[in-house]
């Protein structure tokens, strides 16, 4: 069976949008996979995309370089990109595991660091995601997954340690958000328990209790891991 060939959606004002174009490009490539317009297998064509949108080859090609760390897009040799098979429970549990070892550390070592600003942004992205959170439209996940990276790399900064941050973002965890998207239907349950953790993290920086803090973050992240 051949893969089906796919461009990028036809709406080229989301390229006007902040950000470089290869930003833009990973953003456009990126949520197409999750919400599954692009079905893993699917051949990605970098002249049909570059001609779609009016521009050169070479930008498409970096924000395909940038999807392919995040496991979300694979290559083959003289082939091309193709959209990558969702993780397996097996993958995905190995990726949670390094995951949960990263971020108590660096939320471990940067938790005299947090703010009052740092809570009451941690609190509003938790709000913005539990109004989501039984929303039926067709980009929740994107929505979703967009708002839980941004809550994870708030926790991360908490290091105050540029290196850490950029790992974080290197190491494609921003990315593991989507691909959890992608990986299993979401539920109202299943968001709804997500959030109540989040609050529950919450709660524990404001009581100032470090090792209450590890403990329901380590739990929030392994209730991430999936089943077959």
């Amino acid at each position: 069976m051949r893969p089906e060939v796919i461009g990028l959606p036809s709406s080229k004002n989301k390229l006007s949008e902040a950000g470089s174009l290869v930003d833009r490009l990973v953003v456009l490539i990126r949520d197409a996979i999750v919400t599954g317009e692009y079905p893993p297998d699917a051949h990605i064509r970098v002249n049909k995309i570059a001609k779609e949108y009016g521009v050169s080859m070479i930008p498409v090609r970096e924000a395909l370089a940038r999807l392919l760390a995040s496991r979300l897009v694979r290559v083959e040799p003289n082939r091309g990109y193709f959209v990558a098979p969702k993780p397996t429970s097996e993958e995905f549990a190995q990726f949670v595991q390094f995951r949960e070892m990263f971020e108590t550390s660096a939320v471990s070592l940067g938790f005299d660091n947090v703010t009052e600003a740092e809570i009451k942004s941690l609190r509003r992205l938790n709000e913005k995601m539990r109004k989501i959170a039984c929303s039926e439209k067709k980009n929740t996940k994107i929505k979703w997954a967009r708002l839980n990276g941004a809550f994870h790399q708030t926790l991360v900064d908490l290091a105050q340690n540029v290196f850490i941050s950029d790992q974080y973002q290197s190491l494609s965890f921003d990315h593991m958000h989507f691909q959890l998207a992608r990986a299993y239907e979401i539920e109202f349950t299943n968001l709804t328990l997500l959030v109540e953790q989040h609050n529950g993290m919450i709660e524990a920086f404001e009581k100032h209790d470090r090792q209450l803090v590890l403990s329901r973050l380590s739990e929030h992240i392994n209730n991430l891991r999936l089943t077959d």
